[in-house]
């Protein structure tokens, strides 16, 4: 066994990443060894079609934050594939989704589970699980699905900015009409 010491200044100047991992240690230390995690294990979870994503989104739309954390489970490069789900880390999705801590990482994955329940009519039904080591894990087919919607979006929308009208004819109209 080894200790290490550092100082608060050493733990503020260190990566998110590490601090995100000492939370997760000292949690794991104080936590009582019998006390099961409200987000335990990828235990059943949905393989969300892309009809059902889009339902999902209907539902979430007007919280931006948590249709940001929504899009995160559509990122392939962002998560590890192991025996057909995905595996997002959370530090990262609060990287991505610029959010302020895990903590609300997590109540944005509740609402989106909470949204798949009123979605599928199935109080067990969920999208996502989260673990104790910081992990999310998604279907890949629910991934999939997420990634399908995105790009469907993205496509079907114009990415040009719109033009406007020049500060000089504007100034021309308004003389104009005097």
């Amino acid at each position: 066994m080894v200790g290490i010491s550092l100082t608060a200044e050493q733990i503020r100047a260190a990566p998110p990443e590490v601090r995100h991992w000492l939370e997760l240690q000292c949690a794991a230390m104080f936590a009582p060894a019998e006390e099961p995690h409200p987000h335990a294990e990828p235990r059943h979870l949905a393989q969300v079609t892309p009809g059902e994503a889009q339902a999902l989104l209907e539902q979430i739309e007007d919280i931006l934050p948590v249709v940001s954390v929504f899009f995160e489970l559509g990122r392939e490069n962002a998560s590890t594939l192991v025996q057909g789900m995905r595996v997002f880390r959370l530090p990262e999705m609060l990287r991505h989704t610029r959010l302020e801590s895990v903590a609300q990482v997590i109540e944005c994955l509740d609402t989106i589970n909470d949204a798949l329940r009123h979605v599928r009519h199935d109080p067990e039904a969920m999208i996502c699980a989260v673990d104790r080591e910081g992990r999310c894990f998604v279907t890949e087919a629910t991934s999939h699905s997420v990634l399908t919607l995105w790009q469907g979006i993205v496509a079907s929308r114009s990415l040009q900015m719109p033009v406007k009208p020049e500060p000089a004819a504007n100034a021309a109209a308004l003389a104009n009409c005097s």
